[in-house]
């Protein structure tokens, strides 16, 4: 009974040790993306670099990142709308392409369609150390973790790609 206990609780410290390897691993991984991201947003002159923190996105989660995008988008364009008035002819046109991109999302939600369990974007927080100061910064990188990735729903949706 004992030497069961005893194999059980090596198990699962081998268990969280392995994981936990693997995700300084995946961090180790996505700091030359974070070099990236910051060099794309011309960000130099940092002194520390160190990545935080690797979530991953699945497709729903990218489903209602994008839905909850697009509902924001929403209530800034109805607000321009109304600030506008009726003199603005293009704000109506951005705001029903909004608000088609949005049930087209909230569609895919409903359909059970959208894998939850796989990896479609990594979520990657980091923070650099410039002027005395921590920076943090978040961005995605693809499952290839050297690509990154900018949320676009009009154009360049993950969930529209066969």
């Amino acid at each position: 009974m004992r030497k069961a206990i005893l194999a059980i609780a090596l198990c699962a410290i081998c268990l969280l040790s392995c994981k936990e390897m693997e995700e300084r691993s995946l961090r180790r991984q996505m700091v030359s993306a974070a070099k990236e991201f910051l060099a794309a947003e011309e960000v130099s002159g940092y002194k520390k670099l160190a990545v935080k923190c690797v979530d991953t996105i699945t497709e729903v989660s990218y489903a209602r990142l994008t839905t909850e995008l697009l509902s924001n988008m929403e209530s800034s364009y109805e607000a321009m709308l109304y600030q506008e008035g009726s003199n603005s002819e293009v704000i109506p046109l951005y705001l029903n392409e909004i608000i088609r991109t949005r049930k087209d999302m909230e569609d895919l939600l409903e359909s059970g369609d959208l894998d939850t369990e796989g990896v479609l974007l990594y979520w990657v927080t980091a923070t650099y150390v410039k002027d005395g100061k921590d920076n943090e910064f978040m961005f995605m990188v693809e499952p290839d973790k050297r690509t990154l990735h900018t949320l676009d729903p009009f154009g360049d949706n993950l969930l529209y790609k066969e």
